[in-house]
Order: structure tokens, then sequence, then C-alpha cells
């Protein structure tokens, strides 16, 4: 692990992969595992079929996880809700803070649809934050009173999920 704080090393990250999501550790929290990646060194041509298409795209550099990128572990507690939404279809907020793939919201569509469809606004004794994680597969959203809890392990090459040259989907 690397120190009981990841924030400022999750804020730094260029690209992140969805790993995984579960409920707990308490009943209102909310676990999200997600993984560093970087731009593989390694050309490829799009192989779109049509040889006009790919000299117009040029060569590629796929997007990869793997040994020596970080795993972060994010913890958020107090949950009132969360969802996934496919990132190819988000549409981004007015104004959206694209600096990070942390984003927090005092503002946004999916918070009024937490406080229109729920009586947490008027009741729950914090207020209510938005917290989305944008990953390169999901954006995964939070509505809960504070930030996350982030921890870090660095990948090595024996671990689980998808490496370089591999099909992504996650085992």
């Amino acid at each position: 692990m690397i120190g009981p704080d990841a924030t400022g090393l999750l804020a730094a990250e260029r690209y992140l992969r969805f790993h995984d999501l579960e409920a707990g550790p308490s009943f209102d929290a909310v676990t999200l595992w997600v993984d560093g990646a970087e731009v593989s060194e390694r050309e490829e041509m799009a192989g779109t079929g049509d040889p006009e298409v790919d000299r117009i795209l040029g060569p590629m550099h796929a997007i990869e996880t793997g040994a020596g990128c970080l795993r972060y572990e994010i913890t958020f507690e107090n949950c009132v809700a969360y969802g996934w939404r496919d990132e190819s279809y988000v549409v981004p907020e007015a104004d959206e803070d694209v600096s990070t793939m942390l984003r927090r919201y005092d503002r946004s569509a999916y918070l009024d649809y937490i406080t229109a469809s729920t009586f947490a606004a008027d009741a729950a004794p914090f207020p209510l934050q938005h917290f989305a994680l944008v990953t390169l597969d999901a954006v995964i959203d939070v509505v809960c009173a504070d930030a996350p809890r982030v921890r870090a392990q660095m990948l090595g090459p024996d671990d689980p999920g998808p490496k370089p040259g591999q099909p992504r989907d996650f085992v």
C-alpha cells in the first residue's frame, strides 16, 4: 500500500480504467477500484478495413494498464446514492472542471435528480455533495457527505487485471 492518503496521486492520473465496485464496508458506503493507465509506446494501425480511413487515422497508441501502474481503492461513506454511466453517453456539466478524474460538484444534474427523487436533502444531517469518478470505461457518480478516502497499491506483473496486448475485460 502506498500510504494512507493517495488523493494527490489520483488527482495526477491522466487516464483511469474501471476495475470494480462493491457496497461496503458499512451499509451506507461504496468502494470503487480503478487502475491508472498509460499510453503505450507501441504503434498500431486502426484496422478499420478501409485502407483510406486507416491512412487518414494513421498510427494509434493504446491506453493500457499493467505492472507499475497504480490501483486505487476509493471509499465513499455516508452515501445517499451512487450510479454508473457509460462514458460514451455522458453529457458534461456546464463549467465542468476536467483537470482531474475525481470531480466534486455543489450543483449538477445528478444531484438535482437525487434531490428530486429522495428526501435526503431535507433529512440528511449533512449537505449533499456529488462526486464523479471519470474513467475510460464509465463515470461513477456518488452523492454523500464527505470526500472519499483514497488508497493506492502498485500493480505487479501477476495482478489479475488486464495486461497490455490482452483483452481488456476484467477477470
